[in-house]
């Protein structure tokens, strides 16, 4: 009977660390159409616009990346 007694039961399977990744997921998809909304905002202004507030239009990934992601 040693043979029985040295057989490892199997672990219980969680699904948390999945339903942690998909909630990852979601957040991460969430913020990413955030970015996509204010970027496609900013590249919708006018030059004046742009000119009007002090900055370049080549500035709006930069400014959608920081405002949404602060980095």
């Amino acid at each position: 009977m040693t043979f029985a007694a040295s057989l490892a039961l199997p672990r219980r399977l969680t699904l948390e660390p999945i339903a942690r990744k998909i909630e990852q997921f979601r957040a991460a998809r969430a913020q990413h159409s955030k970015y996509l909304a204010l970027l496609d905002e900013l590249q919708n202004m006018s030059n004046r616009d742009w000119d009007d507030i002090g900055l370049s239009r080549l500035n709006a990934h930069e400014i959608a990346r920081q405002t949404v992601y602060g980095r």
